[in-house]
């Protein structure tokens, strides 16, 4: 495992392999030489760096993956450190009703009442990796803390935003940035993953809130002059192509079902298979189907089966309820919509089948304008950039249809991630914190007359 020592990013070096000195003083924005390259000023890369490390202490699991389920203790430790740090760096910090952490970083001029806006996660799947979703979190505090201490004056308040719950923790997931644009589903925070599982409601009471006002964390999307998610990769395609940023140009889309397959439970023993209804059998014809489904609708498309519940789950008892939840992820919401409707009337015609969707997000491209600027930073400091599309959901997918949204990748090892094998190199949260950085400074100076 790499050590955290001291490392200097290597777009801030000079000719003999030193680290170059940091650009001195006041560097108003309203003032720069346009012919200054972009990286004349550099992110703290050890700091950030050691920051990865100490919150990837809060729910660390004996085999090194990480568990921080939204609203869980670790996450609430996670978060309060969160809070702290911002609160060192001067930012007015706030938890809406949606337990999304808002840290905002005042303008000492600003020219708008707009607000831009970074981040991501700190939720993790369970036994996960220890940069997914972090990275975002820890990068856009760092980009706050780097226009504070270098005195750039911004023409917006710049927030940072640690949204709570993006890994479907509970039941359908991105409960925080859902619930801040207003697409949160009526009743869906007492819903839970597993029959008779706690509930985001059920957590939110826990911590000493009202449910109900969850919907009050909605905000006007104008607010928003922007936003931008920093992620990991999760996939292979930036170190095949020995990339060193992934400019993003649309999210998958994802459509999530339970199917629930009703049998009759009985003793494992004393029942004969030819008196049996077995749900789990019952069932089973689906794990095949399915696949056959997806690829002869679209090679390109995706479908899974990741999770298979039965009742009452005991070895000596014939299963008496089978429930499995369905996912489907494509560009190409017709594609979904076939295999979903395949699945729909399978289960329609046949007795004690149920289908229910989870939810149902088409896919979204991002603003071109933010593909651009991302890109131009990356040129900027010589970093090896693609453009390319997200397989997986993001809080950025929830903003981009009424904000102006972007997102940076970069590589994680061997494309591994919601795993403890998760990795990344100093190197790739440097590069993806300046990129952010310096997309940010771009879109300030196209701000400031």
């Amino acid at each position: 495992m790499p050590e955290s020592g001291n490392f200097y990013p290597p777009w801030n070096k000079d000719e003999a392999g030193e680290p170059a000195e940091q650009s001195p003083g006041r560097a108003d924005l309203d003032a720069l030489d346009n012919k200054k390259t972009m990286n004349d000023i550099t992110i703290n890369a050890e700091r950030l760096w050691s920051e990865l490390m100490e919150t990837g202490e809060f729910g660390k699991q004996p085999n090194g993956g990480l568990t921080r389920r939204a609203l869980s203790d670790p996450d609430q430790r996670a978060r309060r450190w969160l809070m702290e740090k911002m609160e060192q760096v001067g930012m007015e910090v706030r938890v809406d009703n949606a337990m999304n952490v808002i840290g905002t970083l005042k303008s000492a001029s600003p020219r708008t009442e707009r607000k831009g806006a970074l981040g991501s996660h700190m939720d993790t799947v369970p036994n996960g990796g220890m940069f997914d979703g972090i990275l975002g979190v820890l990068a856009a505090l760092e980009c706050a803390r780097t226009f504070r201490e270098q005195e750039i004056h911004l023409p917006w308040d710049l927030e940072v935003i640690s949204f709570c719950d993006e890994e479907a923790g509970y039941n359908a997931g991105t409960i925080g940035s859902r619930a801040m644009m207003g697409k949160l589903q009526e009743g869906e925070i007492y819903l839970s993953k597993k029959k008779g599982g706690e509930t985001f409601a059920d957590n939110l009471v826990r911590l000493g809130r009202d449910p109900e006002k969850i919907y009050s964390a909605k905000r006007d999307p104008s607010e928003l002059a922007f936003f931008i998610e920093l992620h990991i990769e999760q996939g292979k395609v930036l170190e095949v192509a020995r990339k060193q940023i992934g400019v993003v140009t649309a999210i998958v889309g994802i459509y999530r079902y339970v199917v629930t397959v009703e049998g009759e439970p009985a003793h494992a023993g004393t029942t004969p298979m030819n008196l049996r209804r077995d749900a789990l059998i019952e069932a089973a014809p689906m794990f095949t189907l399915l696949p056959k489904w997806v690829v002869q609708r679209n090679p390109d498309m995706v479908g899974t089966i990741g999770m298979v519940t039965l009742e009452p789950g005991a070895a000596n008892v014939v299963p008496g309820e089978c429930s499995f939840v369905v996912e489907l992820r494509s560009q190409i919401p017709e594609d979904m919509q076939s295999v979903r409707d395949h699945l729909f009337e399978y289960c329609d015609q046949r007795d004690y089948w149920r289908v229910d969707t989870i939810y149902e997000k088409d896919s979204v491209p991002l603003s071109e304008n933010m593909i651009e600027t991302i890109s131009s930073a990356a040129e900027h400091n010589g970093f090896e950039w693609m453009r390319m599309p997200s397989g997986a959901g993001h809080d950025a997918q929830t903003l981009a249809p009424s904000v102006d949204t972007g997102m940076i990748f970069v590589p994680c090892r061997n494309g591994v991630s919601h795993s403890p094998l998760e990795w990344i190199e100093p190197r790739n949260a440097a590069e993806g914190c300046q990129a952010l950085f310096d997309t940010v400074r771009k879109l300030a100076q196209r701000d400031t007359p």
